[in-house]
Formats: structure tokens, C-alpha cells, sequence
């Protein structure tokens, strides 16, 4: 397989994890959508894609939680700041609490999958 065909095969794993259409991709990189198709049946190509997808959740998670911070921090401040009309204050309470149970979820679920991780791991360790 040349270097052109992997750079073309990235490409097109690239482009698909981006959610773009298998007929787009074959043409963005040079081949028919049939061949997009073929490529995606193959199970090495098909966990490449998926990883590019991880690697781009993975980003989009760390920049939001860059945004969360300084959203979280922002309405602190109006939370507090007795210059701002109550109804905001409350407002922006209320917004805060309202995320509290779908960042506990969330932090739990991490702590769950961190346990069934560590577990196959171990249970690997064990088999070998």
C-alpha cells in the first residue's frame, strides 16, 4: 500500500468522524463513495475513525470545561454582586443548581467506567 492511499485512508477517516457524508468524503479525498464504503467495512479503518472521534470529544469536552469555568465563575460573581437585580441573582442561581444533577451523573458514570476499566485490566493481568 503506497503512502498516498494511507495519507488518502487518514484523510477520509478524518472527514467521516467529522460526520461528513460518505459520497463527500470520496470525492474530498480522490475515490468513489463505494470505496469510502469498503474501507469502512474494514474493521482497522472503522476503529480509526472512532478514534479520531474520541480524540475530538476528548477536545470539545476540555474546551467546554474551559468555558464552564469561566461561565461558572461569571455567575458567581452576578450570584453575589448586590449591584445586580435580584431576578438575575436568582436567575443565575437556579441556571447552577439545574446543571448539578447532570454533572453528578456525569461524574459518577467516570468513576463507574474508571472501576470496570481497572477490573479488565486486572482480569487481563490475571489470563496472561
Amino acid at each position: 500500500m503506497t503512502g498516498d492511499v494511507l495519507d488518502r485512508k487518514t484523510r477520509a477517516a478524518l472527514l467521516l468522524a467529522r460526520g461528513m457524508p460518505t459520497d463527500r468524503v470520496g470525492r474530498d479525498v480522490g475515490v468513489t463513495g463505494r470505496t469510502i464504503r469498503r474501507w469502512q467495512a474494514d474493521p482497522g479503518f472503522a476503529e480509526q475513525v472512532q478514534e479520531f472521534r474520541r480524540v475530538s470529544l476528548s477536545e470539545t469536552v476540555r474546551s467546554l470545561e474551559t468555558v464552564a469555568r469561566t461561565a461558572v465563575s461569571v455567575l458567581g460573581r452576578a450570584m453575589t454582586d448586590e449591584d445586580v437585580p435580584t431576578s438575575v441573582r436568582v436567575r443565575a442561581a437556579l441556571g447552577v443548581l439545574s446543571t448539578l444533577p447532570t454533572i453528578s451523573a456525569h461524574a459518577e458514570l467516570e468513576e463507574r467506567l474508571a472501576a470496570l476499566e481497572a477490573a479488565a485490566d486486572a482480569r487481563d493481568e490475571a489470563h496472561r
